[in-house]
């Protein structure tokens, strides 16, 4: 939500080999639409969780014996693989698709996504007025905090205020709720938001001014407890609340014990969650570079992970006979990004020019083969706003990208070198490596380009510096992936809107800003969709970054380990205290 819930994919999410940042959510019927292979795998029940009904393929162990004897010998912990972290647990200012996972398994939300990506009471009961301008929350009944403290609406109060704060520098967007008040309180004129009231100790009541389509999803926040977050709050004093980001105090499934930074978090069960305390006493995140996933997975150092999926880790992971195998078509895209205000990057036929001439088909099926598709638009299949007809599929086409340069004024010199203005076409390219996209697409695109007159450099960065350098907008072009979530408003307008916050690219066309704001303010899912048409056919001309593929998603489990509940919208982190391991 605001940015991400759906990692929930981001999911990453969302999470798509690099994450990116991610959207909120909304309503609409959205499962099942992939035309990514996600045929029916080996038949298993678990808890009797409908996996083909939300578009999973789900493949079970042919022989769990075969598990190894590190991993059997963990009776109470579970070991969950992930990449390197930033360390911010706090979802208001986390902005990185691992961290999230592990906020989720801490914290609760007020409003959380279901399987098919509609929206759902989480920590509390919600009910909207007809007229869609007033929400009350309500917590529900057993909702305590680790310290014992029942969550209350004060609390919920403190999430939005901290949110609404002038000094607030988190990556969430609270003013696409709509709240009464928010701008005048933001502006100085005024103490309180008028929007805003507790009514008694469970339940707080928002008033918007006006309804929206993905409105709930604006008004998500998790519960943070005022008492240990910042007891004497004052506006302004956001510093204090995030000097706490690396000590959390949740109401979640696991609380929190240890974080060592680039090694492991380590959470035990909240023996108090409403839900019902999870089975499994201890929970380990631990660290794994990128690419060793499903090795670790195989040596039973870790119970389960995110492994990239392609056909010679599909028959590896078979081939184990202990693992539990959970495919899905991604809520989300890889994409080359690129500085649009960058003199050589500004002229849209350049752009065009570089996606025809980078042959997106030929990686796409050397990385994934069947379990990827080209992508021509920012927006994910499974999506009930997904449509791109009528928009160019940009080919391969080396002479068509010449023919373009040509236009924008760029011409070969006599070195073969495609010159304008006394400069010559070079790209410095940023990326990961070792990584399975940029390892295979990296030396297509320089020999690609280079065919142009076009010479491509390449930076090696890891993680954390690539995507701070990207957000910062200090790249000149980047390979990165973006979660989405179900509501196309989140997914587009904080990405492609001229001031939205992750608008990294410096993107800026008035006929998508005034889309995005009739998408943003109208309630029928069906009045939306033409909208959201006619903003993807723009995206797919203007092209902003180079779209290049919707994958899928691959876990992979120890087989000892049973009950995941998980979809394109919804991660298993939600439910794991349903997890448990099996005998």
């Amino acid at each position: 939500m605001k940015k991400r819930l759906a990692i929930l994919s981001i999911v990453l999410s969302i999470i798509l080999t690099i994450p990116a940042c991610t959207s909120k959510s909304e309503t609409g019927n959205t499962s099942g639409s992939s035309s990514l292979n996600t045929s029916a795998g080996t038949k298993a029940t678990q808890t009797g969780f409908d996996y083909k009904k939300y578009g999973v393929e789900y493949t079970s162990a042919t022989d769990p014996l075969k598990s190894p004897k590190v991993a059997t010998d963990r009776k109470d912990t579970l070991v969950i693989g992930l990449p390197d972290t930033t360390g911010i647990f706090n979802f208001l200012y986390g902005d990185n698709a691992y961290d999230w996972y592990m906020i989720y398994t801490m914290f609760d939300f007020n409003v959380d996504v279901d399987f098919d990506g509609k929206a759902m009471p989480g920590a509390t009961d919600y009910k909207v007025s007809d007229d869609g301008l007033t929400y009350t929350f309500t917590i529900k009944d057993g909702v305590k905090f680790w310290d014992g403290n029942p969550a209350t609406a004060t609390d919920l109060e403190f999430a939005y205020y901290l949110e609404a704060d002038p000094n607030y520098d988190g990556p969430s967007d609270i003013s696409k709720a709509f709240i009464k008040g928010l701008d005048a309180y933001k502006k100085g004129k005024a103490d309180k938001i008028e929007g805003i009231k507790v009514i008694d100790d469970k339940t707080l009541q928002i008033t918007v001014d006006k309804a929206s389509g993905p409105a709930i999803y604006g008004l998500q926040v998790p519960l943070l407890e005022k008492k240990y977050y910042g007891a004497d709050f004052k506006k302004g004093d956001t510093a204090k609340v995030k000097e706490k980001n690396g000590a959390p105090m949740g109401t979640g499934q696991y609380k929190f014990v240890e974080y060592k930074a680039g090694q492991e978090l380590k959470l035990v069960a909240n023996e108090n969650y409403f839900k019902g305390a999870p089975k499994i006493k201890n929970l380990i995140f631990s660290i794994t570079p990128t690419g060793q996933e499903l090795q670790r997975v195989k040596a039973g150092e870790t119970d389960i992970d995110m492994a990239d999926v392609s056909p010679d880790n599909m028959k590896a992971a078979k081939d184990a006979g202990f693992i539990d195998i959970y495919r899905f078509p991604t809520n989300g895209y890889g994409y080359v990004g690129l500085n649009d205000a960058d003199p050589k990057f500004s002229d849209v036929k350049v752009r065009q020019a570089l996606m025809y001439a980078l042959n997106r088909a030929a990686v796409v099926e050397k990385v994934y083969g069947e379990y990827a598709r080209v992508v021509n638009i920012p927006e994910s299949n499974v999506s009930w706003a997904y449509d791109d007809e009528g928009c160019n599929t940009y080919e391969y086409n080396l002479d068509k990208a010449g023919q373009l340069l040509d236009e924008a004024g760029w011409k070969l010199n006599s070195n073969g070198k495609r010159e304008k203005d006394g400069k010559e076409f070079k790209i410095k390219f940023s990326c990961m490596s070792p990584h399975p996209v940029t390892d295979i697409m990296v030396p297509v695109m320089k020999d690609d380009y280079a065919k142009l007159g076009i010479d491509v450099t390449v930076e090696n960065l890891d993680w954390p510096t690539l995507q701070q350098k990207a957000t910062k907008k200090k790249l000149e072009a980047y390979f990165m992936a973006s979660g989405l979530t179900p509501d196309p408003d989140n997914s587009l307008a904080n990405a492609y809107k001229s001031t939205a916050s992750q608008n990294y690219y410096n993107y800026k066309n008035d006929k998508v800003d005034n889309l995005c704001e009739k998408g943003l303010n109208e309630i029928s899912t069906e009045k939306r969709k033409p909208i959201y048409k006619e903003l993807y056919k723009i995206l797919n001309n203007d092209l902003p970054v180079l779209f290049v593929y919707q994958r899928s998603d691959m876990w992979v489990a120890n087989s000892r380990i049973k009950n995941y509940e998980l979809s394109s919208f919804r991660d298993f982190f939600y439910n794991l205290y349903k997890a448990e391991v099996g005998k």
